[in-house]
């Protein structure tokens, strides 16, 4: 055989090879279809049984508050026989609350949004009546080393589990990114990560696909799962259960107000028993500011903090041992106490509310095929001052300011790193152009783009926006093509510097009075202002009008910066 045929056998041989892993992988892997719960739940709803309340819990850090309200004995004392038990899969959860079981579902808002077409087909609304938390660590979405920032996940294929936690949190990001869904694969899988039980060879997680099949290019995982696939939040070696190159791409401590976990309850159960869905709520509060107590002071109090850690354990994982992981879990999420309740259900301080998040889910899933209509989810409507009676640290007064970032620590990072650190970590961009020499930005003029750059900023309330102002170089191009000295060039080029900076630090301004009007609560320090002057225009050199009005220009640039902030956090 001659060495030309040995080199086109050895091809098609290796071709064959690599084909068939392909089919052996996607063969493997039990991908399931998006469709609507009512498709999946059967029909028909049951009375709730009388008696002994019974409340869901799902394995989430929020549901210890809801453990510790139990044993401390906080329910009993708001006049509630309350039994708890843990549902992981969602649809089961939803049969139960439709059949009788419990007038209850626990879930994000992504999953109660599912659930809430199930029960209009039923005739039944459904309440929202409590927050437990906000999830500021626990999720990721991890990709290869070929995807980088959200708007590359298109024409990508991304793994999650159906009726999860993730389905709302990564309609988010593409939705941020303006990346259509139609442009992203979905492959869909049951559990949402690796189960306890033998699955006879299927792969049925997208953690366990993303390891096997190269031709999925992202995971939506819990965080212990991101940081198996990361090589320890790194990057993967491929060793070990990590994937070569693979990254974090996005987790929840930078999309901070994405996944929100609630309480609903059936809407004829709320109209009847009023007064004891109230108790429910209020002894939810007394556990959570409880919980926040003993873990202040655990020192002196050990043995019951590792009592309440113990049968956590017990309770979310089926292991007492698991106590690492029941504080890992507390650790990965906000307990939103009495304020955040008020701010989600009334809008008071914040844009991240029950009808916003309600709004954008509704409208992903009808496009990705787990909605077929839109849905009107009641808000509970409670009297919030009321509800603060008996709670130490309830308030209906703004709390003291948060500074989270150390801005000069920041603007040190830029100065050293002026380009690679701008681009390093950028998820998404807003512009906004001005005319020459404006030094002006107000409000009324600018409120469409202050607009979307709030959404994003309170959505992703764990970035860092750098306000970078941009100069255009023209004036300077034709200065060095006309052979000026270079001194006077460099005089040109720091001016250009100073201008665009005095005009990133107007538009923060502006940008941070609309924000106080609105009467939104937020952070000064997530906001730094920088000036790059000429040095990332555009275009270069501009050819027309349209370039030329382009190179200046402010650009609100979100950046995930879990990696360094440590670094950036000042010291309490």
């Amino acid at each position: 055989m001659s060495r030309q045929k040995q080199l086109k056998y050895f091809t098609l041989i290796t071709l064959f090879i690599f084909l068939f892993s392909l089919y052996s992988f996607a063969a493997n892997q039990e991908v399931l279809t998006a469709k609507p719960l009512t498709n999946v739940v059967s029909r028909g709803a049951g009375s709730v049984k009388s008696g002994t309340l019974q409340v869901p819990m799902i394995t989430w850090g929020g549901d210890v508050a809801t453990i510790y309200t139990s044993d401390a004995g906080i329910f009993s004392s708001e006049g509630l026989n309350v039994s708890l038990f843990v549902e992981n899969n969602f649809p089961k959860q939803v049969e139960s609350c439709l059949k009788g079981k419990t007038p209850f579902i626990r879930g994000t808002m992504g999953m109660i949004n599912a659930a809430s077409e199930v029960f209009k087909r039923e005739g039944i609304d459904l309440v929202v009546i409590y927050q437990l938390t906000w999830s500021t660590g626990g999720d990721a979405l991890v990709t290869r080393s070929n995807v980088r920032r959200p708007k590359e996940l298109k024409n990508k294929t991304i793994a999650l589990q159906l009726y999860g936690p993730h389905m709302d949190y990564l309609a988010n990001i593409l939705s941020a990114a303006n990346v259509s869904f139609n442009k992203v694969k979905f492959k869909w899988f049951r559990e949402l990560t690796l189960p306890t039980y033998d699955t006879r060879g299927k792969v049925v997680d997208p953690v366990s696909a993303f390891l096997e099949d190269n031709s999925i290019d992202g995971a939506m995982c819990i965080i212990p799962d991101a940081m198996n696939l990361t090589s320890g939040g790194n990057v993967g070696t491929g060793a070990a259960g990590s994937v070569k190159g693979a990254r974090i791409m996005l987790s929840t401590k930078t999309a901070s107000r994405i996944i929100s976990d609630v309480y609903a309850v059936r809407g004829d159960y709320f109209k009847r028993n009023k007064s004891k869905v109230q108790s429910f709520v209020k002894a939810l509060m007394k556990g959570q500011e409880a919980l926040g107590k003993l873990m202040k002071g655990k020192t002196g109090r050990q043995s019951e903090y590792k009592k309440l850690m113990v049968h956590s354990a017990d309770l979310l994982m089926g292991a007492p041992q698991a106590v690492p992981d029941v504080e890992a879990l507390l650790g990965d999420c906000k307990l939103v106490g009495y304020d955040g309740n008020v701010g989600f259900f009334t809008g008071k301080g914040t844009t991240r509310t029950l009808s916003r998040l309600t709004r954008e889910i509704q409208a992903s899933f009808l496009k990705m095929g787990l909605m077929s209509g839109k849905v009107k989810i009641e808000n509970a409507g409670w009297d919030y001052s009321q509800l603060a009676r008996g709670l130490s640290q309830a308030s209906l007064v703004p709390q003291k300011k948060v500074k989270r970032f150390d801005i000069k620590k920041v603007e040190k990072k830029i100065s050293v790193e002026p380009t690679s650190w701008a681009e390093q970590g950028t998820l998404f961009q807003i512009e906004i152009n001005f005319a020459p020499n404006q030094s002006v930005f107000t409000q009324s003029e600018y409120a469409s783009d202050f607009n979307k750059a709030l959404d994003i900023s309170q959505t992703y309330g764990g970035s860092l926006i750098i306000i970078e102002g941009h100069s255009d170089p023209l004036g300077i191009l034709r200065a060095r093509q006309a052979g000026k000295a270079a001194v006077e060039i460099k005089q040109m080029e720091q001016q250009a510097k100073n201008l665009s900076l005095s005009r990133a630090r107007a538009v923060r301004q502006s940008f941070l009075q609309f924000c106080s009007r609105k009467g939104i609560k937020f952070d000064e320090t997530q906001f730094v202002a920088v000036g790059r002057g000429i040095l990332s225009p555009k275009y270069s050199p501009p050819k027309t009008k349209e370039e030329w009005a382009a190179n200046r220009r402010v650009v609100f640039r979100i950046k995930q910066v879990e990696a360094e902030l440590t670094e950036f956090t000042p010291l309490k």
